[in-house]
């Protein structure tokens, strides 16, 4: 009788600690964002994610009285319909659905040295091992150093949003995968999030460029550099310089190109700032066909 009750207790007790667990997934994710989804509890445990074919396994940090797993996630920018997040903790599988929303993608036309548009054969091989080292890098999948809200790593406004269909020269080419911030030549550039820098090197479109590795396959990029203030293998923290903006690689101007990728997902930045920069306006010899709509953005 005593083990009987002992047993009847014992599944009390588990009973309650699995009705204690609280998710959070939200159930609408525009295009191109990112998310964060989490399970909170009242006792140590690990949850395993899985998100478009990938799965993560996080363990749960002490935050005050609960015990908390958190992801960043990404929805990509061509996503459409109904798409799954599978969550396993302490032996219960939980399925939510996260359905994309649409965004207004604007399209600019830029006008640039006509070797960033069709570059000459003998570049071919650096295109090829900046491409490698960015495969590389984006493939990194270490434990969490992200954090949220993110820091402006310049004070500029948007000159070029993400997600832009861009053509160069007349010539159609993929969206704007990163966001073109206004920044004089040799201005400070900060770390969006504490991290471990993974690449700083030329390269032939994105002229000087730093990768940062903040966890869990977050990546932050800084692109067209004058200079760096990092090396590879670095740790550094959130609002550190770790370079000087300017004008190298394929652009029309000085300024930073931000770029914000979840698990090999590009995604937009601006959403993760507390105070998101305002759009002023293209750069020089850059003109929007369509005045791009910042805020008719569905949220998260």
């Amino acid at each position: 009788m005593k083990r009987l009750v002992l047993l009847a207790a014992m599944l009390l007790s588990l009973a309650g600690f699995a009705q204690a667990a609280e998710f959070s997934v939200p159930a609408t994710v525009s295009q191109g964002h990112a998310f964060p989804v989490s399970v909170a509890d009242a006792a140590p445990f690990e949850a395993v994610f899985s998100w478009r074919g990938e799965q993560f396994r996080v363990p749960a940090t002490q935050e005050g009285a609960l015990w908390k797993a958190e992801l960043l996630l990404a929805m990509p920018m061509d996503a459409k319909g109904r798409h799954t997040v599978s969550l396993r903790v302490n032996g219960e599988k939980r399925d939510f659905s996260v359905t994309a929303a649409s965004v207004p993608w604007p399209k600019s036309i830029l006008k640039v040295a006509p070797k960033y548009v069709e570059p000459p054969r003998e570049v071919q091989e650096q295109i090829a091992r900046d491409a490698a080292s960015s495969r590389k890098a984006l493939a990194s999948r270490t434990e969490k150093n992200w954090t949220l809200p993110l820091k402006k790593p310049v004070p500029g406004g948007v000159t070029s949003p993400f997600g832009g269909r861009r053509v160069f020269n007349g010539k159609p080419r993929a969206p704007h995968k990163g966001t073109d911030m206004r920044s004089p030549e040799g201005a400070n550039v900060l770390a969006v999030a504490d991290g471990t820098v993974l690449l700083a090197e030329p390269q032939y479109f994105g002229g000087n460029t730093v990768y940062i590795d903040h966890g869990q396959g977050v990546i932050s990029t800084y692109a067209h550099l004058s200079a760096f203030d990092v090396s590879p293998g670095q740790s550094v923290r959130r609002g550190q310089v770790i370079g000087r903006s300017g004008s190298t690689g394929r652009v029309t101007g000085p300024h930073l190109h931000l770029g914000f990728l979840v698990q090999g997902v590009a995604v937009d930045a601006m959403p993760l700032f507390q105070d998101p920069p305002s759009l002023v306006g293209g750069p020089t010899r850059s003109i929007f066909d369509s005045a791009p709509k910042a805020k008719n953005r569905s949220s998260r």
